[in-house]
């Protein structure tokens, strides 16, 4: 038989309460994946963005290999792997002496005034590169104001003038000059 202290509780009966810690982990849970997806998501955005610019460095990296390989054929080296340090030096020691001759009409084109031209340019880049600038002007004015814009540009290293010499040719008055000046190479390139 049951004692009845066995079935007669006197404290109050505890309300089953559910789980909070299930109420309370599933916003957390919900803000996590959120989280997780919004950084993925930013990852995957980045990546496209970096996508975006390797194509012009690819094209770009493509290009400069053509012009590695064909400065190469132009120096008459084939091998470019396993190339050791004294053949870069060479080759960077063989490139820094070459001097971009379309650079140096280009910086020609921007600097010769009105009425003046030119007979003759002869260039060299063994040694010191230097080019040589036979021509005519109308006036001593424009061979001067040359002169003045070759040295400003920077590009041309101490330009002197060789001679100026009044003549007159089919009854005008000309100009003839000779200008001989350095090139700087660093920065011809």
């Amino acid at each position: 038989m049951k004692i009845v202290k066995d079935y007669i509780n006197l404290l109050p009966r505890q309300a089953t309460k559910p789980a909070r810690t299930l109420n309370s982990a599933l916003p957390a849970a919900v803000v996590y994946a959120l989280l997780w997806f919004v950084a993925i998501g930013w990852q995957v955005w980045q990546g496209r963005q970096l996508q975006q610019l390797m194509v012009p460095l690819a094209a770009q990296r493509q290009a400069l290999q053509q012009e590695l390989a064909a400065l190469q054929k132009d120096l008459g080296l084939t091998a470019t792997q396993g190339m050791g340090g004294e053949k870069a030096a060479l080759i960077n020691r063989l490139l820094g002496e070459r001097v971009s001759w379309s650079e140096v009409f280009k910086q020609f084109s921007q600097l010769v005034p009105k009425g003046l031209w030119f007979d003759s340019l002869e260039g060299g880049a063994a040694g010191k590169a230097e080019i040589r600038v036979r021509g005519g002007a109308f006036n001593y004015v424009s061979v001067a104001e040359f002169m003045i814009g070759m040295e400003k540009s920077g590009y041309f290293e101490k330009p002197q003038l060789l001679f100026a010499q009044k003549a007159t040719v089919q009854g005008q008055d000309i100009v003839g000059f000779e200008i001989v000046c350095g090139i700087r190479k660093a920065e011809a390139r």
